[in-house]
């Protein structure tokens, strides 16, 4: 667990270095208890804007179909990601970090893997708005994908 005073200090500072998002998101969420999806909102600095958003309805699959316009179906994982990409042009956030919440060992299983490259899809037309996507188990937070360092725009 994250020191109060880390958390703090963390929570006031640019969130451009993995490994401070990471002990940010452990501090704050500590560690799975559901299978959850938590979008932190993070400002033009890559601060926390303190909104912190569970989303909790997103179905077990991935791959359900929950929409068929007349363009095709339309499958879980994209409408989600979507649905949080729509959170950076309709708040003042300019990025988001995106949790996946899952009970169990450290890593991601394939389903969630499925719920990342949807959400990196949906990014696509503005990739630097999806700061990064974590894994929450019972072990705390996790990256998923290469560590990385982002400066602050």
């Amino acid at each position: 667990m994250t020191h109060d005073t880390t958390l703090e200090k963390l929570r006031r500072s640019p969130l451009t270095d993995d490994r401070d998002l990471v002990r940010f998101v452990g501090g704050m969420l500590h560690n799975a208890i559901t299978t959850r999806l938590w979008v932190i909102l993070l400002d033009d600095e890559m601060r926390s804007t303190d909104v912190i958003l569970p989303l909790d309805d997103a179905p077990e699959d991935p791959r359900a179909v929950v929409a068929m316009p007349s363009s095709g179906p339309v499958r879980a994982a994209q409408m989600m990601g979507e649905r949080v990409a729509k959170i950076i042009d309709h708040t003042p956030a300019r990025a988001v970090a995106v949790v996946w919440e899952r009970p169990g060992p450290p890593g991601a299983s394939g389903d969630t893997l499925l719920w990342v490259g949807a959400m990196r899809e949906a990014f696509a037309r503005n990739p630097g708005a999806l700061r990064a996507q974590l894994v929450l188990s019972d072990e705390g937070a996790h990256l998923i994908g290469e560590p990385v360092s982002k400066r602050a725009a």
